[in-house]
């Protein structure tokens, strides 16, 4: 069990958090896109660029200055993924309220490339980049929270108890104030790495087999006494890789007690950490695609827990350290909205060239496009190939009355 404050809340989708900083609103926002912030030889431009989002001041007022900032850093098990949030409902949130939000690329592996320290190294640019150029463009440099999704997750994780990495590109450590985890794909990789039942092929490509580099890629091994670390805010949603009820069942244990098992060791060391539990409200790409959607809760959880540390940080107040748990719940016809969407995906699966016989596995490329961005969740076994009694099974968990 977590050890802080277990204050648990469950808040249906039509709440509003009365506890959330009312910042200006801002009439729109500036869009500045492709910035590069280091150049590799041999490396696609585009994966070492940035764009960056400040909001506009109504007409007749000054332009805004010295606003919080918030890095995004995207998922996509370190192989896939891309920067680009401009249609995001994330940065129109997050500029009306009053952030610059500035969202990074990053190295990805590949056949045996880019593996670690390649994508923290570009994450610590982007962060140094934004410490010596964000003034100039209505940001303090003094004040940037870290958001990352999946393998971004793990990376800005990483930046926070890495102080080296900071350190190296010129940033004091300090200037990062605040940490969101949405479903951070891991944090000590040793025990992923060890465990045959977490670790997965895109691990071994972006950190090979090493046990040294594995210590060093896990924010885990990075956690010591003698460095303050920021609050964390953790989101644990829920898997969807859904062959049976017992495999899902498996899959969230063993997702919550990685969780677990990091948390334990921040506040051995007084590190606030807030946890909202989302298994029961969001799957892993929902909680990062509905992020800045009106009434999404992951959403007013976010916005609440970093409005806080900014009202410590203007205020000059230390931070609590005692922690808090969110329990999320969709209830009442919200629930059936949501549970159609998942079985909106089982079903579009199921009928997929239906002409199969049930044992026959459906490779990955043989997938249409708007189904092959939900394969990865699905392909549980990590062999490239699904076939038609995992779907079935996985109706029936979906549906088990």
């Amino acid at each position: 069990m977590f050890t802080f404050r277990n204050r648990l809340f469950a808040i249906t989708l039509m709440s509003v958090l009365s506890s959330i900083l009312v910042y200006n609103t801002y009439a729109d926002y500036d869009t500045t896109t492709g910035i590069q912030f280091r150049e590799l030889p041999g490396i696609e431009p585009s994966h070492q660029s940035l764009d960056y989002f400040r909001p506009l001041a109504a007409e007749g007022e000054e332009a805004p200055s010295n606003l919080p900032v918030i890095l995004y850093v995207h998922g996509g098990r370190w192989m896939i993924g891309d920067k680009d949030i401009d249609q995001s409902p994330f940065v129109e949130y997050f500029t009306d309220q009053g952030f610059v939000v500035v969202s990074t690329n990053y190295r990805l592996s590949e056949d045996g490339k880019n593996q670690h320290p390649a994508q923290i190294e570009d994450v610590a640019d982007a962060v140094g980049w934004i410490s010596d150029n964000i003034r100039y463009r209505s940001g303090n440099p003094r004040a940037i929270y870290l958001i990352g999704h999946g393998a971004g997750a793990h990376l800005v994780a990483l930046l926070a108890t890495d102080h080296s990495r900071l350190i190296d590109v010129g940033v004091r450590p300090v200037d990062i104030k605040g940490v969101v985890l949405l479903e951070p794909l891991v944090l000590d990789l040793v025990e992923t790495m060890q465990s045959s039942e977490l670790s997965k092929e895109y691990h071994k490509a972006a950190f090979g087999d090493n046990l040294e580099v594995w210590q060093d890629a896990s924010p885990y091994f990075h956690i010591r006494e003698d460095f303050p670390i920021v609050p964390h805010l953790i989101v644990a949603a829920c898997p969807v890789g859904w062959p049976s009820p017992e495999h899902l069942n498996k899959l969230k244990t063993n997702h919550w007690s990685a969780i677990e098992h990091y948390t334990k060791k921040l506040q051995e060391n007084d590190v606030r950490v807030d946890v909202v539990n989302a298994m029961q409200y969001q799957s892993f790409r929902a909680v990062d695609r509905d992020l800045g959607t009106a009434g999404d809760q992951t959403t007013e959880v976010i916005a609440s827990f970093i409005s806080e540390l900014e009202s410590h940080r203007t205020e000059r107040n230390p931070v609590p350290t005692e922690g808090v748990v969110h329990t999320l719940k969709v209830e009442g016809e919200e629930w059936k909205e949501a549970a159609q969407e998942l079985g909106n995906v089982v079903f579009d699966l199921w009928n997929f060239d239906n002409s199969r016989d049930l044992n026959t596995p459906i490779p990955s490329d043989a997938l249409p496009e708007d189904l092959q961005q939900n394969f990865v969740s699905w392909d549980t076994n990590n062999d490239k190939s699904l076939d038609r009694e995992e779907i079935q099974a996985a109706f029936e968990a979906l549906y088990p009355d």
